[in-house]
Formats: structure tokens, C-alpha cells, sequence
């Protein structure tokens, strides 16, 4: 086992995989992944759409958990993180939207030139590609992207009826600019219908270079470091646990920190990088003091309201799948065998990007004017700088006030979707069928911290605290997007198939009555599985762990590479971001390469 490498790369994820593949496109340059859980490349759980959740409750997720959230009745909620070679796109559900073109300028508006959407945008052209769209082949990266084939006549029902409002229909999702109804891109490929992922479209690819190595099964406890010249900390390897020893390793250019937005600054704490408060009363010896560690935790909230619908031939639902009839199963089989039916993908039935149009009145700014005054009044900043909070605000303001950039996404599942209060699906009530709306808050404005609580990697030691909906506007947002779904229900042609008096999740109220929504939306938000922001990429007196580049602050030779680095969340499904991130990241190391 060689002992040194030129790049050594914590995490075998997403992110982290891109890097991989990219940096040993160059035979002269040794590069190392380090991957805490276990390679099952070939593994059907893995490939198999139909399986995507089978995985879930196994070592191969890192079956962490948040602490309660206050401002939801102290709920606690799962999170589902990958912990294995390809990491979350190893076992997510396949959803693939670019961010949006104003969240990118964003990013570089935190004084992160080169992160702009000109510029990223290629970098996220060279992650995929997408064939046989209405926009023509989309995209040059390894990654396969598809639209499943439309077998119900639920999606250009959802098409018609947004249309009907006076949405946008036709949209390209991929572009960095879309708002009203449009299909699901999906990381499956469109020939063989098998996930299409990290590990499948870069890993393999790569696997026969003598100059990459794959290390699975294998805990990184820390970064190792020296003192430089000038006193600065040098990172100079990591010291892991494999098969129950202990060993280090050697970088001899960069170790890169590539674990995700939870376990990177995990490593970071463990390392001696993070907030002296934390660490000190832990025992570990401070190496970079920096409080912002871990903090300016997002992620996107979401809810669900699950309606009964009228059995109708072409209208078919999932609801026999989800109840296990022996009969619906065969013939999803059977047509799995073929390329088609409800096992070949994700079998969503159509999303929409959606604008609040009730803002972007001069009514609506003046209410908006109320709202982000009430709210500043309200809401306490924590570690989050003035600066930032700021910035953070005129962004979410300026998406609020356009009614072209949209604040929620809506995901429609022919099928029941109910959740329980910590976030599990609830069993199917045994009769009738549903159609399901899920309602993802675009750009929340509540943000939460990840810390250490234990100086041991080897334990479970993390308090994850999102804060979930603990900024007031959050809850005047999503409670004003339920109203905007139930007026979608209400509207043709998609009104006429739910059945008058039908059973609804939820079962009792008025979802137009704004005080009825925001009480629905406490009572049944929960957290979804796309957290960034932990490791922030802006000025360090900002609030930033890493700088435009994604090197760390206060020492050398330290990088980080996921969706910690990202200061504003992503508009919905984070997945694509991280294959940019990774690409983007690979041509700014490539750079600095050339440059040596």
C-alpha cells in the first residue's frame, strides 16, 4: 500500500468522485480516495432505479439524525447521506436541475469571481449529457440524464392546468432559467434505464489508470499537519482506520476535503479547524480558529398534500404498487423488461418551478416590506454575520419580487404520499387513489449549524441543528405557496379527477385561509436531504471557511470540494450543483497546476 500521493481526497462521493477522475486525466499526477463506506458499483440495489431506496437502511447510508427542531414542535427528522463509493448519487432519487442563473451570480457576488453562471455553467455542461430533447443534446459530461417516457395522461394534465393560470409550459429545466411546469430530468440512462452516477460515469471510466487509487471501507479521522516557514499550518496527509488499524498518509501536493455538508466540517472540527469554543472543552488542539465551521447549515424544506382522485383509464396511480398487490407488481415487471413502467425511474408526473406572482405587485413588495421588517425584528442572526445575512436577504427578496424566478418547487407522485411527523412515509389508508403535490421552499432563509460533540471519529457525535422555519418568512412563503397549490387543484382540467368529498392529507381545513396554511406548514414541514452552506465560500470576515478557489482559510495546502462550500442553496434537488461544484473545482486545480 503506497504511503504517498499527490492529492489525497477525503470522500468517494459525488463531488469527490468528478475531482478523482478529472485530476488523474493526467497520467504524471498520483491521486488517492479515501471512502468511509463500502464500493458496490455493481451492486443492483445501486443500479436499479426501482431500488433506489433499498439502501437506505443499511450501512450504506450515514442514518444521521437533527436534533429537534423548536420551530416544528421539536420533530426530529432522518437524514439520508450517502455512505458509499458514489455517495448520495449512489442512492438518491435521480431528480437532475442545474441551479438557477441568478443563485450562481449570487455566489459571485460574494466576492467569488469566477463562480458566475457564464462561467459555471460550462463547468456543469461538462458533467452531462442529455440526448434527444426538445433543446437537442444538451450538455458533453459522462453523466447520462433522461426524461422518463410520459405513459399517463397526469403530466400534460399538470402541463394543461398550469397553462391554464398562465404558466409557462415548455421550458427547458436544464437552462439557468425556467418557472412554471416541466418534466423531471432524471440521471438515469435513457438505453439500459440503470442509474447513471458518480461511480458508473466516472469512476469506471477511470478505474484502469495506474495514477488513481481507491481506498473503500476506510474512516478518516483527521487532516495531519506541519508548521510552515512562515508559521502558517501545512496540511501534509490524513490519518485514518482501516480493518481496525491505524495509519497516515501522505499529500504531497493538497488534501481535499471532499465528505459532503455534514461530515466535511466533521473532519475540519476533528482535524483542529473550527470554532476554539467547541473544540477546546473537547481536547483537541486548535489549529485554525474559525467560529464559522459548521455554520450557515441549509437546506430545503418541504410538505405534502396527498388528495383522493377518480380511477380513470389513462389516469392510471401507484397505489397498487404501494400496497404490494401481487398483480401490479407482475406487470411492473413485466414492463420493467421492456424499458418502461413505474420501475424504470423516479416516476414523478410532472414539477413545476413557481414564482409567487402576489409579490411582485406593488401591493405585494409593500407586504413583502412588512414581512422582512417583522422578521429582522424577530429572528436572531446567531454566528451568521450582518454582512451575510444581509446579502442572503436582497437575494431571497430579489427571487420573492420577480415573477419569473421561482421561490418553491411543486412535485406531483400518482400515488399517496403522506408523511408521518418525523418524515417517514405513512402506509397506504387501503382504498381508493391519490395524487400527491410536494411543495419544496426554493430559498429559505433559515439557517442551522453541524458540530462535534466528540473528539472520536469513530462515534456518532454530531449535533445537526437546520433550525428549520426558525426565520418567520419561511413560514410566509410556504404557507403562501400551499394557497397557490390549491388553487392549482381547483383549476381545469386537473379539478375534475379529484373526487368531491374525498379523502386528503391533510384531512380537516381550508388551505386558502393563510392562517390554516402556515399552521399546516409548522405542523407538517420536514427536511429534505440537500444540505449545504457548512463551509462557506466568502470573505472570512463574512462568515467563509474557504475562499474563491475552495481553499481553506489560516493554512496551506487544504482544499475543500462539495456542497459545503456553497453560501446560498440551490433553487431545488442539490445533485446536479455537486457535479458542477466537482467540475468546476477540477478546472480551478488544473489551472493552478499549469501555473506552477
Amino acid at each position: 500500500m503506497a504511503s504517498t500521493f499527490d492529492f489525497v481526497i477525503v470522500g468517494g462521493g459525488t463531488a469527490g468522485l468528478v475531482l478523482a477522475a478529472r485530476l488523474s486525466e493526467d497520467p504524471k499526477i498520483q491521486v488517492l480516495v479515501i471512502e468511509a463506506g463500502k464500493d458496490l458499483t455493481s451492486d443492483p440495489r445501486v443500479d436499479m432505479p426501482a431500488m433506489c431506496q433499498s439502501l437506505h437502511d443499511t450501512d450504506s447510508n450515514w442514518r444521521l439524525q437533527t436534533v429537534p427542531q423548536k420551530a416544528l414542535g421539536d420533530r426530529q427528522f432522518h437524514i439520508y447521506a450517502g455512505r458509499v463509493l458514489g455517495g448520495s448519487s449512489a442512492i438518491n432519487t435521480f431528480i437532475f436541475i442545474p441551479p438557477s442563473e441568478n443563485v450562481a451570480d449570487s455566489w459571485n457576488a460574494l466576492n467569488n469571481p469566477g463562480w458566475e453562471w457564464s462561467n459555471f455553467s460550462q463547468s456543469m455542461a461538462s458533467a452531462y449529457t442529455l440526448q434527444d430533447s426538445p433543446w437537442g443534446t444538451l450538455g458533453e459530461g459522462p453523466l447520462h440524464v433522461s426524461f422518463a417516457t410520459e405513459e399517463t395522461q397526469w403530466p400534460a394534465t399538470w402541463r394543461d392546468t398550469l397553462s391554464n393560470l398562465g404558466f409557462p409550459t415548455s421550458m427547458n429545466p436544464l437552462s439557468g432559467k425556467i418557472y412554471g411546469a416541466h418534466m423531471d430530468p432524471e440521471s438515469v440512462h435513457p438505453i439500459s434505464k440503470l442509474r447513471s452516477y458518480a461511480g458508473s460515469a466516472y469512476l469506471d471510466p477511470a478505474r484502469p489508470r495506474s495514477n488513481l487509487t481507491i481506498w473503500t471501507a476506510t474512516l478518516v479521522e483527521k487532516v495531519v499537519f506541519d508548521q510552515s516557514e512562515s508559521g502558517d499550518p501545512v496540511a501534509t496527509g490524513v490519518q485514518f482506520v482501516s480493518s481496525g488499524v491505524r495509519d497516515t498518509v501522505k499529500a504531497q501536493k493538497e488534501v481535499i476535503i471532499s465528505a459532503g455538508a455534514i461530515n466535511t466540517p466533521r473532519v475540519l472540527e476533528l482535524s483542529g479547524v473550527g470554532s476554539a469554543e467547541i473544540l477546546e472543552p473537547l481536547g483537541i488542539d486548535i489549529v485554525v480558529n474559525n467560529a464559522y465551521v459548521g455554520e450557515n447549515l441549509q437546506n430545503h424544506v418541504y410538505l405534502s398534500i396527498a388528495s383522493e382522485v377518480v380511477k380513470q383509464d389513462g389516469f392510471e396511480t401507484l397505489d397498487g404498487l404501494l400496497q404490494q398487490d401481487p398483480a401490479v407488481i407482475a406487470a411492473a415487471q413485466e414492463a420493467l423488461m421492456k424499458g418502461r413502467g413505474p420501475l424504470t425511474g423516479v416516476n414523478t408526473s410532472g414539477s413545476a418551478q413557481m414564482p409567487l406572482p402576489v409579490f411582485s405587485s406593488e401591493a405585494g413588495k409593500t407586504e413583502l416590506d412588512q414581512l422582512f421588517k417583522g422578521a429582522s425584528e424577530t429572528t436572531d442572526l446567531g454566528k451568521t454575520t450582518p454582512s451575510f445575512a444581509k446579502a442572503h436577504e436582497s437575494f431571497v427578496r430579489s427571487v420573492l419580487e420577480s415573477p419569473t424566478e421561482a421561490s418553491a418547487l411543486y412535485t406531483t407522485f400518482p400515488g399517496y404520499g403522506a408523511f408521518d411527523k418525523n418524515g417517514d412515509p405513512l402506509p397506504h389508508p387501503g382504498d381508493g387513489v391519490y395524487l400527491t403535490v410536494a411543495i419544496h421552499l426554493a430559498h429559505p432563509l433559515s439557517r442551522g449549524s453541524t458540530h462535534i460533540t466528540s473528539a472520536s471519529a469513530s462515534t456518532p457525535g454530531l449535533q445537526i441543528d437546520p433550525k428549520y422555519l426558525s426565520h418567520p418568512l419561511d413560514v410566509e412563503v410556504l404557507a403562501r405557496h400551499i394557497q397557490a397549490v390549491d388553487k392549482i387543484k381547483k383549476t381545469e382540467p386537473l379539478a375534475k379527477h379529484f373526487v368531491q368529498g374525498g379523502k386528503r392529507v391533510p384531512a380537516e381545513g381550508d388551505l386558502s385561509d393563510l392562517d390554516t396554511a402556515r399552521e399546516y406548514a409548522r405542523n407538517a414541514c420536514m427536511g429534505a436531504y440537500h444540505f449545504t452552506g457548512t463551509c462557506s465560500m466568502m470573505p472570512r470576515e463574512m462568515g467563509g471557511v474557504v475562499d474563491e478557489k475552495c481553499r481553506v482559510y489560516g493554512c496551506k495546502n487544504l482544499r475543500i470540494c462539495d456542497l459545503s462550500i456553497v453560501p446560498i442553496i440551490p433553487r431545488c434537488n442539490t445533485q446536479a450543483a455537486a457535479y458542477g461544484v466537482g467540475e468546476h473545482i477540477a478546472k480551478i486545480i488544473k489551472a493552478d497546476l499549469q501555473a506552477e
